[in-house]
Order: C-alpha cells, then structure tokens, then sequence
C-alpha cells in the first residue's frame, strides 16, 4: 500500500488492515533487517580476525619480551633468571626494523651466587608474530658481566 493511498483511509480502516501494511512500518522494518544483518557480519569478521597482531611491527615492550628470551638462551641458568617488569631501554628503528634493547637480569652463576648482569641485545624483527623467536634474527647478545 502507498502512503498516499493510506492517507485516504480512515481510522477503522487503518485497524483492521493491521500495522504490516503501513508503508513506514515496511520500510523502517526493511532497513532494520538490512543493518542488523550488516552488523552481525562486521562483528563476526572483527572477531574471526584473530591475526591482528601479525600485520603490525612490535612495540618496545613486545621487543624487550622477546628480548629477555634471547638473553636466557645464553644465561648458565636460565630457570633463575629476574627481570625488571618495565625497566629496560630502547633504540628501535622502525624503518630498518632493527631493535635494540638494554636491561638488567638477576642470575644465579656457576658457583650460585646470585648475580646483577647488564645485557644488550640487536635484533631485527623479520615479519610474523612477535612473540616466536623464529621472527627474530639476533646480531648480537651482550651480557656484562658473564654469568
């Protein structure tokens, strides 16, 4: 039915054709099926999007995590290794992805006594996820002094 055409009906009329053939009604219905379905898809496509983190380079604080993995490989004792939470330095070039990170780590050495080490890692990010090692190449792990 137009609207013209429902303009012209009266109040009775209106009542008994039911509120399905009000021309507004069809087209508000319409457009709401139209964006709810749009909406579902948008969230189902952000939510299945679990690679976000793939397209991006790693922040300074996702290098010094990776970091802190390299320095354990060359520690004696990896298991008793301390690190800081967020004390670390960074010289990170982003258009070279070449990282470079400084921190400090508490281990125990050969004859267990708990040692304080500064550590230097450079290391250029190679694409993937951040967190793998195999995203890495190291060029250089420093750790002074040597545990």
């Amino acid at each position: 039915m137009k609207y013209s055409e429902w303009r012209l009906l009266n109040d009775s009329e209106r009542k008994s054709l039911g509120w399905h053939r009000h021309p507004r009604i069809k087209t508000v219905t319409l457009f709401t099926i139209a964006f709810i379905i749009i909406f579902v898809i948008v969230i189902f496509g952000i939510s299945k999007n679990s690679t976000v983190h793939l397209n991006r380079k790693p922040t300074a604080q996702e290098a010094f995590n990776i970091a802190k993995v390299f320095v354990k490989d060359h520690l004696k004792q990896p298991s008793t290794a301390v690190f800081p939470n967020h004390t670390f330095k960074q010289a990170i070039d982003t258009a070279k992805n070449n990282y470079q990170i400084q921190s400090v780590v508490k281990a125990l050495n050969i004859s267990g006594k708990m040692v304080k080490s500064d550590w230097i890692v450079n290391m250029h990010y190679i694409g993937g996820d951040w967190s793998d090692k195999s995203s890495w190449q190291t060029d250089a792990v420093n750790i002074s002094p040597e545990n």
